[in-house]
């Protein structure tokens, strides 16, 4: 491979965002599911999607009895990107996780990671919602869903990355982005995009929060009374040179939620919230809260710090991969590697401080029988719920970019 300061230009060069297909149609007072199939182009290789919601809500007539804190993000129930990966001879699921717990895990470790504009005014009236912090923003008019009665256009835009979370695709080594991307040779025409959508009415519980008895609700297209929410799917390919294209294997990194309830509604010490998979790890992610009965899963009708004490992965009964100590020093890790603000209700535990991947905890060598565990002390909570994220490598990138 050449090292001379052209070919180093060419490993990486992101191209702009390619459409797949736009106007799909999102029915958010009865959900429905979007199954994108054997549309996404990879006669060049792509390193993630971007996906663009948007809508009008209509609230008539009397307010929201309660509004769920993440709001809009709320609508979109679950993203699943899979496919058929010839290295890993068989079905792949890349990404399976919620709009919410995607868009706001993203500002863990970027302060403007993805967008989301809510305007009252009508288009040209946009405005960008808070970045999550601590406290979540309150439901009103500077958060996520204003329950009062009024007319309401959000736009939401989200990336879901191949790479690891803040993987460098330059100046750290190995260059990471181009170790994961999705490419032909290994997808051909499997890549799959499946969105489901939740549902809100009116007189009901669900993914916007508890409507009124008399309160209306109105779903339709963006800046416009008729047609309805909508999602738009664009693909984002990169460019490498000739002579460096063939130089990269790409990796597969699985990021896919596992929902915790009843450990959580009981108080307990070391309570195993999760039994991790055996793979090299980069983060374990965890978001806790509690549930309104009969909302629509996954929303959260509220996120919590309090619910979990103190939290630590256990390996094989008595060896701590990440010592088990309060939540709060856990948390001020983010801040002091990334500049973001803690999120409340999140909570990371992070092996890729430096940007590599191969930094990564080394799941794949834990011998067979021994547990791989996320632990916590759980003060006990009714109705408490949380969703665990393994960020996990599949396959590790290999070829020339990644051995020298």
């Amino acid at each position: 491979m050449a090292n001379n300061r052209k070919s180093l230009g060419e490993i990486f060069r992101p191209t702009e965002s390619k459409l797949v297909t736009s106007g799909q149609p999102m029915t958010g007072q009865g959900g429905n599911t979007v199954n994108i199939a054997q549309a996404i182009d990879l006669s060049l290789p792509i390193r993630g999607l971007r996906l663009v919601f948007k809508g009008r809500l209509v609230i008539g007539t009397a307010a929201f009895t309660s509004g769920t804190p993440e709001g809009f993000l709320n609508l979109i129930q679950d993203i699943k990107v899979f496919g058929t990966n010839a290295r890993q001879k068989g079905n792949v699921t890349l990404w399976d996780l919620d709009l919410a717990t995607l868009w706001t895990m993203q500002h863990l470790f970027g302060n403007r990671a993805a967008s989301f504009t809510i305007s009252t005014t009508g288009v040209g009236g946009e405005t960008f919602v808070p970045k999550p912090t601590t406290p979540f923003p309150a439901n009103g008019a500077s958060g996520y869903f204003n329950v009062a009665t009024g007319t309401y256009d959000w736009r939401i835009v989200v990336d879901i990355p191949f790479a690891p979370f803040k993987a460098h695709g330059f100046g750290k080594q190995p260059l990471v982005v181009p170790g994961f991307l999705v490419r032909n040779e290994e997808w051909k025409d499997s890549l799959q995009v499946q969105i489901q959508f939740g549902s809100q009415s009116g007189n009901s519980t669900g993914s916007l929060g508890v409507a009124a008895a008399t309160t209306t609700v109105t779903f339709s297209s963006y800046g416009s009374g008729s047609g309805t929410p909508t999602v738009d799917l664009y693909s984002l390919p990169v460019v490498m040179g000739l002579d460096l294209k063939d130089t990269v294997l790409p990796g597969v990194c699985s990021r896919v939620q596992s929902p915790i309830n009843t450990v959580l509604q009981a108080a307990g010490t070391n309570a195993v919230l999760a039994n991790l998979q055996k793979q090299p790890t980069m983060r374990v992610i965890v978001k806790t809260g509690t549930t309104t009965v009969g909302a629509v899963a996954p929303a959260f009708a509220t996120l919590s710090d309090t619910n979990v004490t103190a939290s630590g992965i256990l390996l094989g009964g008595n060896r701590n991969v990440r010592n088990k100590v309060d939540i709060f020093a856990h948390k001020q890790q983010q801040p002091d590697t990334y500049d973001t603000d803690p999120i409340q209700g999140y909570l990371v535990h992070d092996f890729q401080h430096s940007g590599n991947p191969d930094s990564a905890y080394p799941g794949q060598d834990v011998g067979d029988g021994a547990a791989f565990q996320l632990l916590s002390d759980v003060t006990g909570v009714a109705n408490a719920f949380g969703i665990v994220v393994q960020e996990q490598i599949l396959h590790l990138p290999t070829g020339d970019l990644y051995t020298y």
